[in-house]
């Protein structure tokens, strides 16, 4: 793929990220959590959470996963006892965050990221949507879900307890390609 995109991305691995397990290494790459992580603005993701469950995430609330919660700070800590749905799609919502501004993800949908993407340090949350591997495969009549859209819409009945503690997801991502004149 152009641009210097890969069919195949290589994994992330939080335990080597020592941003994602001290909240005040995380707050020197997005000083801005200062700002969002406050109950105003998770208030303002409820907003965000009806929308993305109806149809799609909103682009103007990018501090938000939707129903899941606030994205920052981009750590894997979690101030909440939520299901287990929820609290592992954040995560993932936050690690995507995290990658998009360390510029290690690009945004790859658009007329500005049309034949290859672009640099985007917020999370374009239109591009990703998610689908459940395990415990319980996210497969018949439903492929995937939308970054905050609902657990109780995709996600509530497959905790298996006991065993299904930890989840596994596949990340789809949406890419705007172009066909050129040398192809």
């Amino acid at each position: 793929m152009q641009g210097g995109l890969r069919n195949l991305d290589m994994m992330y691995l939080s335990e080597l990220d020592p941003t994602w397990n001290i909240d005040e290494l995380a707050f020197f790459l997005n000083p801005e959590a200062v700002i969002f992580a406050n109950p105003l603005a998770l208030a303002a993701c409820t907003i965000d959470c009806a929308k993305t469950t109806v149809d799609k995430p909103m682009t103007s609330l990018w501090w938000c996963a939707g129903c899941w919660g606030n994205l920052y700070p981009f750590s894997g800590n979690i101030a909440s006892d939520g299901s287990a749905p929820r609290d592992t799609s954040l995560l993932t919502a936050r690690i995507l965050s995290s990658l998009h501004r360390k510029a290690l993800a690009h945004k790859t949908y658009g007329d500005d990221a049309l034949c290859g993407g672009t640099i985007y340090p917020m999370l374009p949350k239109q591009q990703y949507k998610l689908s459940t591997m395990f415990p319980v495969a996210e497969s018949e009549g439903r492929c995937c879900h939308s970054i905050g859209e609902s657990t109780f819409r995709w996600g509530e009945h497959r905790t298996i307890p006991g065993v299904g503690e930890d989840y596994v997801y596949l990340v789809w991502r949406y890419t705007d390609c172009c066909l050129s004149s040398d192809d």
